[in-house]
């Protein structure tokens, strides 16, 4: 950080009642808990009173960090920013936001660097205008390790889609790194979701006599929630921002799975029930664009995998979510097996790795294709299901 804005930069505090936080300049310190739950039983697990002393699974260098994902089986990880992106957006001053973005990105690509074959780090971008996320994205495309860049918000920095964001969709669609989202990055509120009268940038249109706010709520099929990106999808493809940036790819992060068929099918359905009057004209159906463009990430979630090829198997990527609260640390060999009992080898391998190594630019598709087609390499270890039921308490 520029030393004149040090004093704003993210520390480690210690709360009265316990445990560390972390604060981000007058911002109210988010206590670490929920974050560090990795190897505590169910009822173990807290919400605040954990310290960086303890050297909790997930907070330690990169060496640490390589050992615990062979202890839990994994080759590989996205690594997200976690308390900091939280806190980012409470803090109002535009070039502490940048600052921060700028100090995160280079920090997380020296970690990375460590073991840039299993470290794929991902860049976050200041929630603070349109031009200040294409110098970022720009920047951030030249560092090693980097292979996404994460929007806390559109572009513009707020939650609707607005002209504005065109040069950062052009930018993205030209350097080809993955956009990506922890949950989301647009208001899921019916009321809030529309830039109000006076904004500066011009809202997202769609053709046709109906506003674009108003018929992206017809096609949620009543499913928004903060978790789920549904609004933020459609924005995108009613505004026409994934016509004219054909290139782009977005991997939204823990958002489960279960809920997309019913969406992908209800969505449809209400477009061509809607359509007529509304005078929306699409080049393909909406749950054409989500399936070309999008990918989702899930830890465990049975009915989706039940359900995924009606979601689409090329749109689905299981996640560890090491050390949240979601993450079955050093579990995770035996939630997959659990989870894909009956699943094809190739169709697994596509969860568990390509579809997500597709997305992030590392392999073609034809690439995933062929390697889904070889024979799988020795045999998946088997875990007994005590370990699991012993953590559950």
């Amino acid at each position: 950080m520029p030393a004149k804005l040090r004093d704003k930069a993210p520390k480690v505090v210690k709360l009265a009642s316990g445990g560390d936080a972390v604060a981000i300049g007058d911002s109210e310190p988010a206590p670490l808990g929920l974050q560090l739950t990795g190897d505590l039983k169910y009822s173990e697990i807290r919400t605040k009173g954990l310290s960086f002393a303890e050297k909790r699974p997930g907070t330690g260098d990169p060496a640490q960090r390589i050992a615990e994902m062979d202890k839990d089986g994994n080759d590989a990880e996205l690594l997200y920013a976690a308390v900091v992106a939280t806190s980012l957006r409470k803090i109002k001053d535009p070039a502490v936001l940048k600052e921060i973005a700028r100090a995160y990105n280079a920090w997380l690509s020296d970690y990375c660097s460590y073991a840039p074959d299993r470290l794929l780090g991902v860049a976050v971008m200041p929630p603070t205008n349109a031009q200040d996320a294409v110098e970022e994205l720009e920047r951030v495309a030249k560092l090693p390790g980097l292979h996404a860049a994460q929007l806390l918000s559109f572009p513009n920095g707020g939650d609707w889609g607005t002209y504005g964001d065109e040069p950062f969709w052009a930018a993205a669609n030209e350097i080809g790194l993955c956009i990506t989202a922890h949950h989301n990055f647009g208001g899921e509120d019916k009321g809030k979701s529309h830039p109000l009268p006076g904004t500066k940038d011009k809202a997202l249109q769609l053709e046709g006599a109906v506003d674009l706010s108003h018929f992206a709520w017809l096609l949620t099929c009543d499913l928004p929630m903060p978790t789920i990106p549904i609004l933020t999808i459609e924005q995108l493809f009613l505004g026409g921002v994934l016509d004219r940036y054909p290139k782009l790819r977005f991997h939204f992060a823990e958002t489960g799975i279960g809920w997309l068929p019913y969406w992908l099918e209800q969505m449809d359905d209400r477009f061509n029930r809607h359509r007529h009057w509304a005078g929306v004209k699409l080049a393909r159906k909406p749950s054409e664009y989500v399936r070309s463009h999008v990918t989702f990430s899930f830890q465990e979630d049975h009915a989706g995998v039940a359900l995924r090829h009606a979601i689409g198997i090329d749109n689905i990527c299981w996640a560890s979510d090491f050390p949240h609260s979601v993450s079955d640390w050093p579990y995770s060999r035996e939630v997959r097996e659990r989870q894909f009992k009956g699943v094809p080898d190739s169709e697994r391998l596509k969860i568990e790795a390509l579809n997500l190594a597709v997305q992030l630019g590392i392999m073609t598709r034809q690439e995933k294709e062929k390697q889904a087609g070889a024979p799988r390499q020795g045999n998946v270890q088997m875990l007994k299901v005590a370990a699991r039921n012993e953590r559950r308490g």
